[in-house]
């Protein structure tokens, strides 16, 4: 009776420390496993991370700069817009500049600079319901104006010109460009 008592003691032995060897196994395993994941989880967030500050690198050394001697001004503009100067008359404008994005095979009007009579902006803005404020743009202080049109957000500076005003606003494209917009304010400068 010893011996078998022996023997299965030994067998029991064997199979306690198999089964605590199998178990510490697929722990081991488990825990590697997360460990891996959420390394992976990190690795890509750096990447992605990186990805990000290589395109922001990228989007602000890529600006064109726009000057006009004539009305002495001049700003920065992401260079995949497109400037046409003068794409519209009027009694009231003495001179207008759009910038338009190409979207497929047409332009979306993105930014708008006017140079107007003063009348002009009084009547245009006159009963219109709007959040008006104040700005200043290149040392020049004006008034900011938001209101809606169409079902889009339209934001409109009007800055005093000499016996002028200089209209600077969003477009009447099919979105508002207000990144781009905030861009071109930001480098605005008078050259007079």
């Amino acid at each position: 009776m010893r011996i078998f008592n022996k023997k299965f003691l030994i067998i029991l032995v064997i199979l306690l420390i198999t089964a605590g060897f199998t178990i510490w196994f697929y722990w081991y395993r488990q825990v590697n496993q997360q460990v891996q994941e959420t390394q992976q989880t990190t690795n890509s967030q750096i990447e992605e991370t990186q990805s990000q500050q290589s395109t922001t690198t990228i989007y602000v050394s890529v600006f064109k700069t726009h000057r006009n001697e004539e009305w002495g001004f001049e700003f920065q503009y992401p260079q995949n817009l497109i400037i046409k100067e003068n794409t519209f008359g009027s009694y009231y404008s003495k001179f207008n500049l759009e910038i338009f994005t190409k979207v497929g095979e047409r332009f979306d009007p993105t930014f708008l600079v006017n140079i107007v009579l003063p009348e002009f902006t009084e009547r245009s803005f006159r009963g219109l319901e709007k959040t008006v404020s104040g700005i200043t743009v290149a040392g020049v202080r004006g008034i900011k104006y938001q209101y809606k049109y169409q079902g889009f957000l339209h934001t409109v500076v009007i800055l005093p010109f000499g016996e002028l005003r200089m209209i600077l606003a969003t477009g009447d494209g099919s979105k508002q460009y207000l990144d781009e917009f905030n861009q071109i304010l930001a480098s605005f400068k008078f050259l007079k």
